[in-house]
Parts: structure tokens; sequence; C-alpha cells
């Protein structure tokens, strides 16, 4: 033939084959394997990435959510010394810790779910309180000041970091 004309693509396959590289019908799939092996990788690649991903995005949402409640709990003890100071206007409670509010059954002795406060000074009056949420911790001190009849006339609100 002087010109090079085939009906089907299977014929135009079969003479690139037979004619121009050495090929038998059998050796034409030999490609099909490692390119199937190299899509399995590549896909097995895209869904590891995609899981390390979700597992680290849960990891930091449930540190932040600790760290949340940690800081609920440290604004609960402030509220709770507050309120003894209000009923009491020489209310002091001066050792470290002096006394916790569990906010679950063994909050404190589990060293979860609770607030740990103390209370200092005569008058600003300083309220510190530690709220802690399994691994996380938050401190809030409240400086508190009172008047002449003993009622609470300011507090100024501040976060303690390490």
């Amino acid at each position: 033939k002087s010109l090079l004309s085939f009906s089907t693509s299977n014929q135009l396959i079969s003479w690139l084959g037979h004619k121009h590289f050495g090929l038998s019908t059998r050796c034409r799939g030999v490609a099909t394997l490692p390119t199937v092996m190299l899509l399995g990788v590549m896909a097995l690649v895209v869904t590891v990435s995609i899981t390390t991903l979700s597992f680290t995005e849960l990891f930091i949402s449930q540190g932040s959510a600790q760290s949340s409640r940690a800081h609920f709990y440290a604004e609960a003890g402030a509220r709770d010394a507050l309120i003894k100071i209000a009923r009491n206007k020489t209310y002091l409670c001066a050792t470290t810790d002096c006394y916790s509010v569990d906010f679950s059954t063994n909050g404190c002795a589990l060293s979860k779910d609770c607030a740990k406060v103390q209370v200092t000074g005569d008058n600003p009056k300083t309220v510190t309180s530690k709220g802690i949420m399994n691994a996380s911790a938050r401190t809030l001190q409240v400086a508190v000041t009172l008047d002449t009849d003993g009622l609470i006339t300011g507090a100024v609100w501040s976060e303690v970091t390490n």
C-alpha cells in the first residue's frame, strides 16, 4: 500500500504493533498494570492526607472546646466568690486554691470540670479563680472594690496568662 488507510482503529493498532514495534498482540496491555498501580497509590495518598487533616481538625476543635469550658468554670468560680464577698465583706480565703467548685462528680479530684478559688486582700479584694477542664486550665482575676458599707462598687476582670 502506498497510502496508509485503515478502516478501524484495531487495524491501526495491529499495524503499529506488528510492523513498527515488533510487538505481538499479547503485549499491548503491558502499560495497564503500572498505570492502575500508579492511580491506586495516588488515591491512597489523597485518602491518607484527607484523613490526617480530619483528625488534626478534630483535635484542634476539642482543645478549643475544652479551653472554652475551662474559662467558663473559672468565671463561675469567680462569681461564686463575689457572692460570698457580697454576703460577708470581710470574707477571705487566702491560701492557694482555698476552695473548689465541682461541676461534675469528683470534678477537682479527677482534674476535670472544676474551679479552684482564692480570695485575698482587703480593699480592693482580689479573687483568683482557676477553671480546669481535662488538660485545659484558664485563670481569671477579679479586683473587687467595696464602699464603706461593704457593697461592691466595682470589679475589674482580667485573664492571667502563664
